[in-house]
């Protein structure tokens, strides 16, 4: 057997049949225009608006394949096309070969019928989605409420494309159309291995490596004629053979091997990662599975406030921190496995593990998950159906069914693997529209069916395996309001922002697991370099306000900030603020959800990344520069952490722990003026228990407005004072203080190293190279006279390290004095 690449260049082929240039698949239509030259780039400016008649047309892509007799002569020729978006016909030396109409599963079309020996000519026709969208709607025998809110294109939850091509409100409407996964002609001998599932059963599971793990490998084949195939499996040294026997087209068989005391995975920050290689193999056919043996189960124990959700690995009951991803780029052919492992590996370099893979974008490439098996992050993975409804008729139903089983199998080997999630928000889009307000028993049993439908084929495909009906969600078939719902379940809060309310009103809640709350803020200067010129840098510039897709966030970041900081005196100002109190508001939530501990047990804040460059609520922007809050997750989401809650006067400290043993800190307690005196300091022990969160101190606020509270520890045996436990405190909110107009000195102490020192205090010190693509390895700190720090800038590939001219120290006071 033979597997043929079909990767490269294709020919793009307008809708009056002229040739316009190279096509590069994988990727995507608009990308090649790009980079001939058709169109300018649509992160830049304002020129999406000018590239959506891209969207509106038709296109091809084309090209030829050479085959020889000896090649073709009693082969079974199988096309796979994976990721085909959207709406396409495949044309094989002029013959129509399939119809296509889901960019989430893989197609695998005989197309023996129509080669040749010789040249052959490949040829896939896309067709317009919103066309075919909305002559589906028109179908239904009742119309479908789609996210107005959200997508600029009418109808889009008709056919089964990411949602968030239509717009959102974090990024364009680009209605990209392409192939995102190598297209392969298989020549099969006589069949071919459709899907490989492992799953994994501990026996006496100790979680301490003595466990024996049977492996079973459900193998599924597909074949054209009827026979016995040969199977094998080998594992970690072991090897076990089998026989599928096909039928109609398609076989499968169970082998099973036990692996006695495998080395275990771990999430991050709690151990290792082995990873060990499955290999499948029948004649002329071969596939490969990683796996890391780990027992994964959850926690919805019944308690006196509701239902807890708790993630359990190898025993161990964790706190999952983390982010929601969105894709890495709205231009898929700019997705690659760097940009993908840059951002995996700033969540990680941040203490995070878990990623929600959010339910309006697409189910990710093997390269994100291949880099969260390896860097020990657990998925939250949603099904790809976000805030609409959809229909529930027969055939859409089908089309889910097959799309579903397909995604499941493809992933449900790797360890990373959590949950999966039937949908986003789309249960609480019942309350959201006329149609489904006005007659709710109608869209509730509509609504019922398709997560009924996405539930058998998700559970039937991976059993075992938690399935979680919606975020948020109270539990199964439990359809209440899970955004003020804390008891139970995953809650998302977002009354901070949607509702304006301050960011104490995060303690207003208790969530068992907040899978989704934020706050926006402006991206870098770096970021924004990419798409508004020196003239347009005003937050209310209509590039910027381009560039930022929530109607109301601009004026949400302005209205917050007059609320806790003065106003800044210019645009660098107003950024750095932006960013600032982006950082405070999500770090309240999030030391003070830790506090709760084991009450609460996860905090996946909205969002880790960008499709574009722009206004968001992601913490590693556009340019891959990170945002203040970045930083501070760095350090609220430590192993070992402090939070403090201000209250009648007093500071209530709360330690918390993430590992398996006690920790044992020195607590350093320090009242300091603006003016840099020392009123108090004095050292406290404090021993945390394990997995726990509790009280530790409770000491007086600082009075007045000319003093702060600064909190240090240190393990024990450690010498020196632990940077990532410091934390701040300040009694009131941040403008009512005179801060002083401290100079703070950036000296070089070798390449891409930085020494900051300041003459008074200086608070939320952020070194900044503008235009320099990469981060520092620390930022937005305390900075004391004579209390010196350094850093490091880590650029990105292909960015220089910035010399001295180019890092700048900004704080606070520099903000608006």
């Amino acid at each position: 057997m033979s597997h043929l690449s079909l990767s490269g260049d294709w020919l793009l082929v307008d809708a009056v049949g002229a040739a316009v240039g190279a096509c590069p698949i994988p990727g995507d239509i608009h990308s090649a225009l790009l980079a001939l030259g058709r169109i300018d780039d649509p992160h830049a400016g304002t020129n999406e608006a000018a590239v959506q008649w891209v969207g509106e047309r038709d296109w091809e892509i084309v090209r030829s394949l050479a085959l020889t007799e000896a090649e073709l002569a009693g082969r079974w020729a199988v096309l796979e096309l994976e990721f085909v978006d959207t709406i396409a016909t495949l044309l094989v030396n002029g013959h129509v070969a399939a119809s296509l109409d889901s960019a989430f599963i893989r197609h695998r079309i005989d197309i023996g019928a129509w080669l040749r020996p010789g040249e052959n000519e490949i040829r896939l026709r896309f067709a317009p989605p919103v066309a075919e969208a909305s002559r589906r709607a028109a179908k239904l025998p009742f119309p479908i409420p789609w996210s107005v809110s959200n997508n600029r294109v009418p109808d889009l939850n008709m056919i089964r494309k990411p949602q968030c091509h239509g717009g959102w409100d974090w990024g364009p409407c680009l209605l990209v159309a392409g192939v995102y996964a190598p297209p392969v002609l298989h020549l099969y001998e006589a069949a071919g291995i459709e899907h490989v599932v492992l799953r994994q059963h501990h026996h006496a599971f100790a979680g301490d490596g003595r466990d024996v793990v049977t492996v079973e490998a459900r193998v599924e084949l597909v074949g054209r004629a009827d026979g016995a195939v040969p199977v094998r499996l080998a594992l970690c040294g072991e090897t076990v053979e089998g026989t599928a026997v096909i039928a109609g087209g398609k076989g499968a068989v169970t082998l099973a091997l036990d692996i006695a005391a495998p080395a275990l995975w771990w999430p991050a920050g709690m151990g290792a990662q082995p990873l060990f290689e499955a290999l499948v193999t029948i004649p002329g056919d071969e596939a490969v599975r990683r796996i890391g043996f780990r027992h994964l189960e959850w926690d919805q124990s019944r308690d006196e406030a509701g239902t807890a959700l708790t993630v359990k690995v190898n025993g161990r009951a964790i706190f999952a921190k983390g982010a929601n991803w969105i894709p890495a780029d709205a231009l898929p052919s700019r997705i690659t496995s760097e940009r993908i492992a840059a951002l995996l590996g700033a969540a990680v370099e941040a203490n995070m593990n878990m990623i929600r893979v959010w339910g309006g974008g697409f189910y990710e490439v093997d390269a994100f998950y291949d880099a969260c098996d390896a860097l020990g992050l657990m998925v939250w993975q949603d099904m790809m159906f976000s805030c609409s409804q959809y229909p529930s008729t027969p055939d859409f139903l089908a089309a889910v069914d097959a799309e579903l089983r397909y995604q499941v199998k493809r992933l449900a080997s790797r360890p990373s693997i959590a949950l999966w999630c039937g949908d986003n928000e789309v249960i609480g889009s019942l309350t959201w529209y006329d149609l489904s307000k006005n007659n709710r028993d109608r869209y509730l049993v509509n609504y019922d069916r398709l997560n009924r439908a996405i539930e058998a084929a998700v559970t039937e495909s991976d059993p075992g395996r938690l399935f979680w009906p919606s975020s948020p969600c109270n539990g199964s078939l439990d359809y209440g309001d899970a955004w003020h719902d804390d008891g139970s379940g995953d809650m998302h809060f977002w009354d901070v922002w949607h509702s304006n309310k301050n960011f104490e009103h995060y303690f207003t809640v208790k969530p068992r697991f907040c899978s989704e709350f934020g706050f926006q803020a402006f991206p870098t200067l770096t970021a924004i370099g990419r798409f508004a010129g020196p003239d347009e840098r005003n937050a209310t510039a209509p590039v910027m306000e381009f560039h930022q897709r929530d109607r109301a966030g601009n004026a949400r970041i302005i209205d917050t900030m007059a609320r806790y900081f003065r106003m800044p005196t210019g645009f660098a100002q107003f950024v750095y603020l932006s960013q600032l109190q982006q950082a405070f508001a999500i770090e309240t939530a999030v030391r003070w959800w830790r506090s709760l501990k084991p009450h609460a047990m996860g905090a996946l804040y909205w969002q880790l990344n960008d499709v574009w460059p722009a206004v968001s609520w992601s913490s590693v922007d556009h340019s891959l520069c990170w945002k203040t809050l970045h930083h501070h997750a760095r350090r609220f989401f430590a192993p070992v952490a402090l939070a403090a809650k201000v209250e009648d006067g007093i500071v209530r400290i709360t330690g918390v722990d993430d590992r398996a043993e006690p920790v044992r800190l020195a607590l350093r307690l320090r009242v300091i003026g603006l003016d840099g005196a020392v009123h108090c300091d004095e050292i406290r022990d404090a021993e945390l228990s394990p997995d726990r969160a509790g009280e530790i101190a409770v000491v007086p606020a600082p009075a007045g407005l000319d003093r702060f509270l600064v909190l240090d520890a240190k393990e024990e045996g450690a010498a020196d004072w632990d940077p990532m436990l410091q934390f701040v405190v300040f009694a009131e909110r941040f403008k009512r203080f005179d801060l002083p107009a401290a100079t703070v000195s950036v000296e070089p102490e070798g390449p891409g190293r930085f020494r900051l020192s300041t003459d008074r205090p200086a608070f939320f010190v952020r070194p900044e190279a503008d235009g320099f693509a990469g981060h520092f390895d620390d930022a937005s700190f305390l900075l004391l006279p004579g209390e010196p720090r350094s850093v490091t800038f880590r650029p990105e590939p292909g960015t220089p390290l910035p010399g001295i001219e180019a890092v700048v120290a900004r704080h606070l006071a520099w903000s608006y004095r």
